[in-house]
């Protein structure tokens, strides 16, 4: 039972990761190089604090173009620091 309930968080977490993949790569559409965890928030409606955990398991897909993700004027990833 333990195995079924961590598979079904598994599945949640990689659903969540590829939603944020997905709006980073609109984004990316638009011409944005520089986006914020509250854009990302008003996009997904995923709470902030999901999205910031997303972001710091780094299992996600940033296109070429975004180069920061911003939280409160901080830089909290950057295509440089890769």
């Amino acid at each position: 039972m333990e195995n079924k309930k961590l598979a079904e968080y598994n599945i949640t977490w990689e659903r969540y990761e590829k939603a944020i993949s997905k709006i980073l790569q609109d984004f990316a559409n638009r011409g944005l190089e520089i986006v914020t965890v509250e854009e990302l928030w008003v996009e997904s409606s995923l709470p902030i604090d999901l999205i910031l955990e997303i972001l710091e398991r780094n299992n996600i897909t940033f296109p070429n173009e975004i180069k920061e993700i911003k939280y409160k004027n901080n830089t909290i990833w950057s295509k440089l620091e890769k």
